[in-house]
């Protein structure tokens, strides 16, 4: 269902909504769908509103006029609808983004805030790269405020921030439109975990970052701890005036909303693939199927997994041939050392078990380096016993709603880390830490055995909450939550999805039933 927006947006992020490239044979740019749940809920409201996408092109090029081009006219993506008027490629040399992106952006926030500070890098050369870069998203924002306002001079334009990549540009942003006497609203979502006092404060320039996000009247954050974790921040590094209970923010005169807000997927889009995905060939129909889906990270718990497998294979012998687990590791960051030597270890580790416990007829990992299809992945999903969904840290994780959302045939069973966002709501996976592999095993075993009435109930609540709970959900609260940010007695704390009896009554008479016939009762 559309969602609506009051405001012209202007959405601000690392990337355009799509992919450029060149034809092979005029030597054009042309656009190319990229896929993400992100982009397929905010486009329409970009196009719907006219309002306009700030981000690198993806291209490395010095030339500030470079023409975006039109979609292809059979373009059916979401972003089919978006002008090349609508898109403002920002252009950083080739140095300069790739301290920001590499050095600072993955190199320092991305471990530092997955609560990994170890491996973090602080160097100043890549912290004023990120300054830079930020500098000039936040002059191609003014530029984009400064068009809507001429062609929307009764609106108040929506500025939008994502992610860490953006976190200070929005002080720019405000302090140039006030010079220019251009009002906006101006919101921040972060797509990762944010981190702990104790781990923040670890980052030489954390004053300067916490009061580059407060720029904004709106923060979102995917869960409550993460909301709590910068209140924190705030009071103890800036000496804000807070309160935790509505979660508000007071800084430089102005308050500021901290939002829960766990963002989702296009779930109808993942059922209709699900739907007409072709089967997944296996050894034998009474094969079960383990699925991994991950990018290959250290914060994704791989090597724990695969290990965790492997104790299970010890453990019970009686599953050779019976089960495969299959990982898809798409590649990531390929160039970096810390990723090719996570790579090499679990290479080391398949081959390792394969070669321990493979038959003629059978090999017990199915391992994919690479990109699967969106059809070929909604076959995996919907055809595996179990998902084992165990990252080390994460912000949401959306594998783990795809995996339910494609579950339209014989109920499967959700393993889930209690690390990642989506642990949060997902009352009905079986949580696990990755840390304990004998626990882990046993876990899988549970799933692998557990009988099939208390699948389908926990699969069935698993599927309802997130039909309900889409990523159309999560615009149309974060949008809420904007137009509500003036009168705070009205605002709602919105995102959260507290757990309901009715939830729970039929599942738990199934297992009370079960109990009182195997004569356990009291």
């Amino acid at each position: 269902m559309q969602v609506h927006s009051t405001s012209p947006i202007v959405v601000v992020a690392n990337r355009l909504p799509f992919c450029l490239g060149t034809d092979p044979d005029t030597g054009k740019l042309i656009r190319k769908q990229c896929a993400g749940g992100l982009v397929t809920a905010v486009a329409p409201v970009v196009v719907e509103t006219q309002g306009l996408w700030v981000g690198w092109s993806g291209l490395h090029t010095e030339d500030e006029n470079m023409e975006i081009p039109e979609a292809d006219p059979n373009d059916q993506s979401p972003t089919a609808g978006l002008k090349s008027s609508q898109v403002l490629p920002v252009t950083v040399p080739k140095k300069v983004f790739s301290d920001y992106y590499n050095g600072c952006c993955n190199a320092t926030f991305w471990p530092l805030f997955h609560s990994m500070p170890d491996r973090a890098i602080f160097q100043a050369d890549k912290w004023e790269a990120y300054r830079e870069v930020n500098r000039e998203f936040a002059r191609l924002t003014v530029e984009a405020v400064k068009r809507l306002r001429e062609s929307h001079p009764d609106s108040v334009p929506l500025v939008w921030l994502h992610d860490y990549h953006m976190m200070l540009a929005a002080n720019t942003i405000r302090e140039k439109c006030d010079e220019l006497n251009m009002p906006i609203k101006m919101a921040f979502f972060l797509h990762i975990p944010f981190p702990s006092w104790d781990i923040m404060r670890l980052f030489p320039w954390d004053d300067e970052l916490l009061q580059g996000v407060l720029g904004c009247d709106s923060i979102g954050f995917h869960i409550d701890d993460y909301c709590l974790n910068f209140i924190d921040c705030c009071q103890r590094r800036l000496g804000c005036r807070v309160d935790r209970q509505q979660m508000l923010v007071e800084h430089n005169s102005r308050t500021v909303s901290i939002n829960p807000l766990p963002i989702s997927i296009p779930y109808e889009r993942f059922v209709q693939l699900a739907e007409k995905a072709p089967k997944v060939v296996k050894n034998n129909p009474q094969e079960q199927l383990l699925l991994g889906v991950d990018r290959l990270d250290y914060t994704k718990g791989l090597v724990h997994r695969i290990r965790a497998f492997e104790t299970l294979l010890e453990k019970h012998p009686e599953l050779k041939e019976k089960v495969t687990f299959l990982q898809v590791a798409v590649p990531s960051r390929t160039d970096v050392k810390e990723y090719q030597e996570l790579k090499e270890e679990l290479d080391q580790l398949i081959g390792k078990i394969n070669g321990q416990f493979s038959t003629p007829n059978w090999s017990p990992i199915r391992y994919i380096y690479g990109c699967v299809s969106q059809d070929q992945l909604a076959a995996f999903y919907r055809d595996s016993s179990v998902a084992v969904v165990t990252p080390l840290r994460d912000g949401m994780n959306l594998v783990a709603k795809e995996f339910v959302a494609c579950q339209t045939g014989e109920p499967g069973v959700l393993i889930l880390s209690p690390f990642a966002g989506a642990g949060i709501s997902m009352h009905e996976a079986l949580h696990v830490n990755p840390y304990e592999t004998n626990e882990f095993a046993d876990t899988i075993y549970r799933a692998l055995t557990m009988p099939k009435d208390e699948r389908e109930m926990r699969m069935k609540q698993l599927r309802r909450r997130e039909r309900e709970h889409d990523v159309n959900f999560w615009l149309r609260n974060f949008l809420k939550t904007v137009d509500c940010l003036s009168d705070v007695d009205k605002s709602e704390v919105l995102g959260r999805f507290p757990m309901g009896e009715e939830d729970f009554s039929e599942f738990l008479g199934i297992i009370c039933d079960r109990i009182n016939a195997s004569g356990f009762a009291a």
